[in-house]
């Protein structure tokens, strides 16, 4: 990475969104605490300013209507929280209970989706803030929590009334990034001196974050009622941008060519080269899109007048003359899937939307509401340890008993909750995630201490340290929602100097800190054994999904477009997409657990890198503006249905390929891409014999 490209990413992360949220809120939890301790209410400044503290790590980036209700649910739930906490803080093993039944009844909030899950994690935390604090007056003290949050959420709710779309257009920025780094992927697949299987694994984890992107606009836009209202011109814009988003992804993954066979083919002459540059430049123009992307205007970029581009697809096309038929075939059908990209690029770049004609058959044919990702189940479907929410809660609630038995065993220590606090924010349902976040954890505590010890010992003004202290939640605000180790790092000297300068005893404050957070990971590590939810068993279940995925998919793309059902064809290709994303976080995750030696890892990522290719030739299917449904070979369909399909596995050691696939003069036709599909899918039935029983 250049000086000139590390520059602007510095200057975008300090004009972006997660820094200017992070000033914000910084701002807003602060200044409460400033005004009541200037006022002489300590208080009062201890109460808004931790329930502002804690009620803002729910404000995830929604559209207005859904901030209103994680605001109203946040500040109803944390005030009775406060209240009925504080109200038995005087009874010892009475508080035990209570923060138990707590931990449980919390942990099950997960049921009704992920902002609800979000709200009960802080819930938690709001416990075991109160039980720290200790507040003398529990009503009183209550009271400023609920104060705390209604401010925190005035300000959050004005910023999003007076902006409404700026989460979503940074949500597009970042798709695009993805995207933009998806084609730097694609440009070394042409780069002999770079190893294929590398390559393949890379674009797979770019494959599950632009999936991510996608998932987020779409719940971002779709949910909003103003948006998509017909009338509103600048949500019917963003619209367009979203399946414009959408459209260039499957260019980016439509063709899936046999790479190692392009290599060898294009071997001798410039082509390789030459395509590799072509497309790194169009990664660079998606990198200058994604800053543009925010504003209402067009932009007018580089592409249309970049030198560099036209002087390289010129010699492209001019090296075309000596290539042979095979080897021109190849670099045809490259550059028209550039031709592609560069249209969809300049659409997006010129806000251009479809004719007005298309846009009505759209908007009457496709039901957008079938596109946002539910959240709504019901509880006594979890009530069984079945459920790897129940599990989890149970697990938590278990965790909190030992930590009370374990503390009463201990000298008292008013900071003691420190461990529950560790045991709510690194417990996750799996081990993968409990083992991240410990690691997480433990690095940034580590490095935190160290930090705080530095400028205690260098700095003796109180005013001098607390405003260090406001740099570091600055700090912790910021790389939230990045880089949870480094707003450990941040918060954990912000809290030692807080504390410090409030209290004294810095050493003690030191000692505890680290003493309660490596009981509250060691817990959480162990605990992980008792009702655990393990990845590695759930991996024969994720291959059979993301196989029916496709297969479904599949059927879909093989219709005559004219006959296709619009909402059907898109959910089947979201669902093959998002399969394989599942599929491919539970292999990444059974890597970090214990039975991981018991597990063939080459065999699974040998079947995840297969689908990731019959899904990408089954878009090209899909995509074909040509196809039609007389052009399929129906018994190849059912012999690509029965590989994919989760029956019992036939013996077949050979995977044979179709000679010199992708490059003879009928590549285009459906029945040859059908062809390779039919030579991947016995591939797939051979390194998945191990994975069905």
């Amino acid at each position: 990475m250049g000086k000139k490209s590390i520059g602007s990413t510095i200057t975008y992360f300090f004009l972006g969104e997660y820094f200017s949220d992070a000033l914000r809120t910084t701002i807003t939890v602060v200044l409460p605490i400033i005004l009541f301790f200037y006022l002489g209410n300590p208080e009062a400044a201890k109460g808004i300013g931790v329930g502002a503290l804690l009620i803002s790590l729910t404000d995830l980036p929604d559209n207005r209507l859904n901030k209103l209700k994680t605001a109203l649910w946040s500040i109803i739930v944390f005030f009775a929280t406060t209240l009925v906490v504080s109200s038995v803080l005087d009874h010892v093993y009475l508080t035990a209970v209570v923060v138990i039944i707590a931990a449980f009844s919390f942990s099950m909030f997960a049921v009704y989706g992920q902002k609800l899950a979000l709200i009960g994690t802080m819930a938690l935390i709001v416990c075991t803030f109160t039980m720290g604090l200790h507040p003398a007056r529990p009503l009183y003290f209550s009271t400023c929590i609920l104060i705390g949050g209604l401010w925190y959420y005035v300000i959050s709710l004005i910023q999003t009334l007076l902006r409404p779309y700026r989460s979503l257009h940074h949500a597009i920025f970042e798709c695009l990034k993805s995207s933009a780094e998806f084609l730097h992927i694609k440009a070394k697949n042409y780069d002999v001196t770079v190893p294929l299987d590398l390559q393949q694994k890379a674009a797979i984890k770019l494959h599950i974050k632009v999936n991510q992107k996608h998932e987020l606009i779409r719940n971002l836009l779709l949910t909003d009622k103003y948006a998509m209202n017909p009338d509103n011109p600048k949500g019917q814009l963003l619209l367009e941008r979203a399946r414009l988003l959408i459209d260039l992804y499957e260019q980016l993954n439509a063709v899936h060519y046999d790479y190692g066979l392009v290599r060898k083919t294009l071997n001798e002459g410039t082509s390789l080269q030459l395509i590799a540059t072509l497309i790194e430049i169009l990664a660079k123009e998606l990198e200058q899109l994604g800053r543009h992307v925010r504003s209402a205007k067009a932009y007018k970029g580089e592409l249309a007048t970049n030198m560099a581009y036209h002087k390289n697809r010129v010699l492209l096309q001019q090296e075309l003359e000596r290539l042979n038929e095979t080897q021109r075939l190849i670099v045809l059908k490259v550059m028209a899937n550039m031709n592609d990209i560069v249209r969809i690029i300049e659409m997006i770049r010129g806000n251009e939307r479809l004719p007005e004609k298309e846009q009505q058959e759209l908007s009457g044919t496709i039901a957008y509401p079938l596109f946002i990702t539910g959240d709504r189940f019901s509880v006594k479907e979890h009530l069984t340890l079945k459920s790897p929410i129940f599990r989890f809660s149970l697990r938590l609630a278990i965790c909190f008993l030992f930590g009370f038995l374990l503390i009463w065993q201990l000298e008292p220590s008013k900071y003691s909750y420190w461990l529950f606090l560790t045991l709510v924010i690194v417990a996750r349902p799996k081990f993968s995630i409990t083992w991240k976040r410990n690691l997480q954890r433990l690095k940034g505590s580590m490095g935190g201490v160290v930090i705080g010890l530095l400028l205690v010992y260098l700095i003796k003004s109180p005013a001098v340290l607390l405003s260090f202290s406001i740099i570091f939640l600055l700090g912790f605000y910021a790389f939230n929602r990045l880089n949870y180790t480094i707003s450990v790092l941040f918060i954990t000297p912000a809290v030692i100097l807080t504390l410090g300068s409030y209290q004294g005893h810095f050493d003690h404050i030191v000692h505890d800190r680290i003493m309660f957070t490596l009981l509250g990971c060691v817990i959480a590590i162990f605990a992980t054994y008792l009702f655990p939810v393990w990845d590695s068993r759930q991996l024969k279940t994720k291959i059979a999904d993301a196989a029916k995925a496709s297969i479904h998919y599949l059927e879909v793309a093989i219709q005559n477009r004219s006959e296709r059902d619009e909402n059907q064809s898109r959910m089947a290709r979201k669902n093959a997409n998002l399969s394989l994303s599942a599929l491919s976080e539970a292999i990444e995750s059974a890597r970090q657990e214990p039975l991981q030696k018991s597990i063939d890892f080459k065999g699974l990522y040998d079947v995840q890198a297969i689908i990731y290719q019959v899904n990408a030739i089954i878009t090209s299917i899909y995509l074909s503006l040509n196809h039609k449904a007389e052009q399929t070979d129906l018994f190849l369909v059912k012999q690509i249905v029965n590989n994919l399909g989760n029956e019992a596995i036939l013996k077949n050691d050979a995977a044979p390929r179709i000679d010199a696939m992708g490059v003879n003069d009928e590549d285009h036709s459906t029945r040859q891409k059908l062809a390779y599909i039919l030579a991947l899918s016995l591939d797939f039935k051979r390194f998945s014999a191990g994975f069905w029983g």
